[in-house]
């Protein structure tokens, strides 16, 4: 026991550092969707800060509890598809999902085995998951633990990392995590079988080896399909790993892992059809136009989709680029930046890592950052009504979130060489044992990450307006919701502002967020003579009565009788004149 202790100290610490984070993601979940939650008989429904959480809750249970992916507004007809969460998507009269489904899929089927409740549960435990197999895969690259350890735990703590495992219905961690139990699994797959010509020469160990193959086809096919938009760059790394590590690959093994993968991309197949009528096809567009892929590729619209979807603008790239690589975070950046320089430049007698992994490392990070700035670079996300400030809410943090994790290893490289100047700059004393100078790395690259990790915990708990501790405003929320349900019937409309969608949801579920285009207008002048239609908003009264007339007393339409419900935000009644 105590041989096996020593031989798997890394290991042990790990598993016991990622279970206290466990519950400190598991804790800010719970915040949010355990409290009086409506899985465990509690009278307040829940409550999410965004429309893709509620959204993604919301179809999680449907799937849970057997029912199916869709369901139809029959006011939609009259109604221009307007009525529906903003996060949701309306194809020939049913409200389907509004963004990738893999992750509903995943935990949808989960809770339906086990229980909805553990749905607080699933992203801190694939988070926790990613942390332990992004050791095992950095370490298999480089053959060094210390690195690997220390990369390991800063990804624990980064912002985004962070944030995102506390807030468990987005699909990146789960997306981020099952891609890296994947890779690491198709690593041992390539390292672990031997060249066999014919099957019959296979022995039974060997039996258990070829499922890696298909196992880590599998994992990283529910990757693709938890965030579809990602499979560029997800190929593109998998064609990488297969051309660095030619000679190993076995071919029955390569035909196994197409197997695996191919099967979580048919079951999305089978869902996309169902929802959006196209196989190919996704909750937030049609991927592919009329004419099918040959008129795609024929107008630039597949290449566009798959290399800029948001057009190619270099000022932009490069803005947010800096805003959010570099300026966002800089006790993170630019101590990353030095790593880098360091992992490049450093000779292999002191950095202990071979340097054509090295050099081969470096070119996938460039060529990574280089495809995600392209795709994502281009576009502003309008996350916030304040739409210039930087925030932990961003879409870009998650999006380019594979960016900062590659990266983390150029920042324990930095870590680790600090940690052993004070042992290379002093005279080395033979009395000294190997455990004396082990405890003082330790407690260096601890005190290294410690400060750097402060300012982590402070700006995602409590520095920002989108922090977790906030999360527990979220009783405002469900405060107004109570609220709106006593004056608002079930079968009854209401017009809102963008942001409340989430507060009515799913309890009054028609609801419009956007009126645009005349055609909107008359819409809701067609449901005002069905049924009983209502104007919520933050604006004040002198400010409503001037919508009124400017945008709906034109089709024949009212706002009137404003009552405040609490806070700023007001309910009106639409009515026809």
């Amino acid at each position: 026991m105590t041989i096996w202790l020593k031989n798997n100290k890394i290991l042990l610490f790990l598993v016991i550092f990622c279970t206290v984070f466990f519950s400190i993601y598991a804790y800010f979940n719970l915040l949010v969707m355990a409290p009086k939650n409506d899985f465990l008989g509690g009278r307040d429904a829940i409550k999410f800060s965004s429309p893709d959480e509620t959204a993604n809750y919301f179809w999680i249970k449907r799937l849970a509890q057997g029912q199916s992916l869709y369901y139809f507004e029959e006011l939609n007809g009259i109604g221009a598809n307007l009525i529906h969460l903003r996060a949701m998507n309306t194809v020939e009269g049913k409200v389907t999902p509004g963004s990738f489904i893999g992750m509903i899929i995943i935990y949808g089927s989960l809770a339906k085995i086990f229980t909805p409740a553990i749905i607080p549960f699933l992203t801190p435990f694939f988070s926790i998951l990613g942390l332990i197999f992004f050791y095992l895969l950095i370490n298999k690259l480089f053959n060094h633990k210390s690195v690997a350890l220390i990369s390991a735990v800063l990804l624990s703590f980064f912002p985004a990392w962070l944030y995102y495992s506390a807030r468990g219905l987005y699909h990146n961690i789960l997306f981020i995590s099952l891609l890296i139990v994947g890779i690491y699994v198709l690593f041992l797959s390539l390292e672990d079988i031997k060249d066999i010509r014919d099957i019959k020469d296979i022995k039974y160990p060997q039996y258990l080896k070829y499922l890696q193959y298909p196992f880590s086809g599998f994992l990283i096919g529910l990757s693709i399909i938890t965030r579809a938009s990602e499979i560029v760059w997800l190929a593109f790394s998998i064609l990488f790993i297969f051309i660095f590590k030619f000679k190993k690959i076995h071919w029955l093994g390569f035909i196994l892992f197409l197997c695996g993968l191919w099967l979580p991309i048919l079951i999305l197949l089978y869902y996309n059809q169902i929802l959006y009528g196209a196989f190919i096809s996704a909750g937030y567009k049609a991927i592919v136009p009329e004419g099918g892929i040959g008129a795609a590729i024929k107008s630039g619209i597949l290449f566009q989709m798959l290399i800029s979807p948001f057009g190619f603008d270099p000022k932009s790239i490069l803005i947010n680029a800096y805003n959010y690589l570099i300026q966002f975070l800089p006790y993170w950046s630019i101590p990353t930046i030095l790593g880098g320089l360091l992992f490049i430049t450093l000779p292999e007698k002191i950095l202990k890592i071979n340097y054509k992994k090295r050099i081969s490392y470096t070119i996938f990070c460039l060529l990574l950052i280089a495809y995600c700035l392209l795709f994502y670079g281009s576009w502003q996300f309008a996350d916030r009504i304040d739409e210039q400030t930087l925030s932990l809410g961003t879409s870009y943090l998650r999006y380019w979130l594979p960016i900062y994790i590659l990266a983390l290893p150029f920042l324990a490289i930095l870590i680790y060489n600090l940690s052993r100047v004070p042992l290379l700059i002093g005279t080395r004393d033979p009395d000294k044992s190997r455990t004396y100078e082990s405890v003082t790395k330790i407690l260096l690259s601890s005190v290294i990450i410690i400060l750097l990790a402060m300012p982590s915990f402070n700006l995602v708990y409590r520095q920002t307006d989108e922090s977790l501790f906030l999360l527990k405003n979220l009783s405002e929320s469900r405060i107004k919701s109570r609220l709106i349900n006593q004056k608002i019937k079930p079968d009854e409309v209401a017009v809102i502002y963008r942001q409340a969608d989430k507060i009515f949801f799913p309890e009054r579920a028609r609801i419009i967020t956007d009126l645009v285009v005349p055609a909107d207008y008359q819409a809701v002048a067609r449901l005002a003579e069905l049924k009983n239609i209502y104007y919520y908003t933050f604006a004040p009264p002198a400010t409503v009565e001037f919508i009124s007339r400017r945008d709906f007393e034109q089709y024949g339409l009212k706002i009137v009788a404003g009552e405040k419900l609490l806070g700023s935000d007001w309910l009106y009644k639409i009515i026809r004149e």
